[in-house]
C-alpha cells in the first residue's frame, strides 16, 4: 500500500488525540516494509540464488561452519550437493512388484521331494560340483590337462565337465562329491528357471541337481569279443551275470508349473527319464489330476502315471518321489516299469524328505544369470566301458555321457494368451 494511503486510512480510524504519534509509527513501519521489499527485489535482480536458511546462535554468535552445524544435527540445505536421482519410473516399479509376486509363488509351490529309502547318491549344489570338475573338449583325452579358456554358448556344446579324479576312485569314497549332500542336514538348493509371459503369467521349471546317477543292473551273458548279451529275467532270477549299465556323472531332474493369472498353478509337468506327464490343477479338490503323458525320446519307454498328485498337509507343495539311484521323478511311491525291452524299473518310496522351498535359487531369464547358465556342454564325463558293438551305433555303456544342462532343455510350457 502507498504511504499516503496508509496515513489517510489510519487518520480516519484514529480520533485525533493520538493521531500524530500513531501517524509517525505508521510512517516508520511502512518504511521498514518498503526496505524489505526493495532488498528482496535487489537480491533477485542481482542473481543471488541462496535461499534463506535457519541460523543457530551459540555463545559466540552465528555458527556458519557447515560441518559443525551437521554435527549438531541441524537440517541445512547445501547447494554443493548434487541433486538426488529422479524417482523410479512407473514401468520398472511395476516389473519389480511383478517379480516379487512371481518369486513368492515359485517358493510357495516348490515341491516336496521324497528321496528313496537307502538312497546313496544325494542331491548337491552346482557350485560345489564345479569345484571338483575340469572342463575338457571331446577330443581331449582324460590324462591331458586343459588350460585354455573354456568357451561359452554354442561353442561349448562339445565340452565335458570331467571329474578331477577317476570315477571308480570317487565311488569308493562315500564322502566324495559324487555322493552329494543330505538335504536334512545341509540346505541344498533347487534351481527355479522362470520364464515371464505377462502380469501373473509365467512358467517355472524346478531343476534338481545330483552329482551322480546310478545305472540299472541288467542280466547279461558274456559273449567274448561280442561283449555282454542282455538276458531276460525269470521269476526275478538272473541266469547270467548282473552288470550295471547307464551310470553317469551329473544328473538333472525337473518338474514344471504353469501360472495363468491366479495364485494357483494351472498345470504341472513331471519328468521321468525320457518321458513325462501333464497334470491339471483341480482347485476344488486341491489336487493335480492326470491329463496326458508323452515320450520325448525313443519308443520303448511307456511308464504309467497315477491319476492324482497330492499336496502337502501344510502348504501348497506337490509331493513327488525321486527314484533310487536314477532320481527320475514319480508322482507316487512304488515300483515303476518305464522300459519294456529290457525291462527296467524305478523304485521310489518314503526315505527322507527334501523340502526344496527352503533354498530356491531363482533363475530369471530377464535378469542376470550365473555364468554356468551360459555353458551348453555336458555336465559329466565322456562315456566309457562301452559294448564292443557301440561303434556300430549300439550305445550300451557302463558309464554314459553326462547330461546337458538347463540351457539346452526345452520348456515344458509356452507363453500363450498372456496380457500385460
Amino acid at each position: 500500500m502507498h504511504r499516503a494511503g496508509c496515513a489517510s486510512a489510519f487518520l480516519r480510524i484514529s480520533d485525533g488525540v493520538g493521531g500524530p504519534l500513531l501517524f509517525l509509527l505508521l510512517l516508520q513501519l511502512s518504511s521498514l516494509q518498503l526496505s524489505v521489499g526493495t532488498t528482496t527485489t535487489t537480491a533477485i535482480a542481482s542473481g543471488t540464488t541462496d535461499r534463506w536458511r535457519p541460523q543457530r546462535f551459540g555463545g559466540g554468535g552465528v555458527i556458519d561452519d557447515r560441518d559443525e552445524r551437521l554435527q549438531d544435527n541441524e537440517i541445512v540445505e547445501d547447494h554443493r550437493v548434487k541433486p538426488s536421482a529422479p524417482l523410479t519410473p512407473v514401468e520398472p516399479l511395476f516389473d519389480y512388484v511383478a517379480s516379487l509376486y512371481m518369486e513368492k509363488m515359485v517358493r510357495r509351490w516348490a515341491p516336496l521331494i521324497w528321496l528313496a529309502p537307502d538312497e546313496q547318491f544325494l542331491p548337491g549344489s552346482v557350485t560345489d560340483f564345479l569345484n571338483h570338475v575340469t572342463p575338457k573338449p571331446r577330443s581331449l583325452s582324460n590324462d591331458v590337462q586343459q588350460h585354455s579358456k573354456v568357451p561359452m554358448g554354442p561353442d561349448s556344446q562339445s565340452w565335458f565337465l570331467v571329474t578331477k579324479s577317476e570315477v571308480e576312485q570317487l565311488l569308493e569314497n562315500t564322502t566324495s562329491v559324487l555322493y552329494g549332500q543330505n538335504p536334512n542336514t545341509t540346505t541344498v538348493p533347487v534351481y527355479a528357471h522362470v520364464t515371464q509371459c505377462g502380469h501373473k503369467h509365467f512358467h517355472v521349471s524346478y531343476w534338481l541337481f545330483f552329482p551322480f546317477s546310478q545305472g540299472k543292473p541288467i542280466c547279461t551273458l558274456d559273449m567274448g569279443l561280442l561283449g555282454p548279451l542282455p538276458l531276460p529275467v525269470f521269476n526275478n532270477r538272473c541266469f547270467g551275470t548282473l552288470k550295471e549299465f547307464g551310470s553317469h556323472v551329473g544328473d538333472w531332474e525337473h518338474m514344471s508349473l504353469m501360472f495363468n493369472g491366479y495364485d494357483e498353478p494351472e498345470e504341472m509337468y513331471v519328468s521321468v527319464h525320457d518321458a513325462g506327464a501333464f497334470y491339471r490343477f483341480d482347485r476344488n479338490r486341491r489336487k493335480f489330476v492326470f491329463n496326458r503323458q508323452e515320450v520325448r525320446k525313443g519308443f520303448l519307454q511307456k511308464p504309467k502315471f497315477p491319476e492324482v498328485v497330492h499336496l502337502t498337509d501344510e502348504g501348497n507343495h506337490p509331493v513327488l518321489f525321486a527314484a533310487k539311484g536314477s532320481h527320475g521323478l514319480w508322482t507316487a511311491p512304488g515300483k515303476h516299469k518305464y522300459v519294456r525291452i529290457p525291462r527296467l524299473y524305478d523304485d521310489s518310496g518314503y526315505g527322507f524328505p527334501w523340502k526344496t522351498w527352503l533354498k530356491v535359487e531363482v533363475l530369471n531369464s530377464s535378469k542376470k544369470l550365473p555364468i554356468w547358465m551360459q555353458y551348453y556342454g555336458k555336465w559329466g564325463n565322456q562315456r566309457s566301458k562301452c559294448h564292443p558293438l557301440s561303434k556300430m551305433g549300439l550305445q550300451i555303456c557302463q558309464f554314459t555321457d553326462g547330461p546337458t544342462g538347463i540351457p539346452m532343455k526345452q520348456h515344458d510350457f509356452r507363453c500363450h494368451n498372456a496380457t500385460n
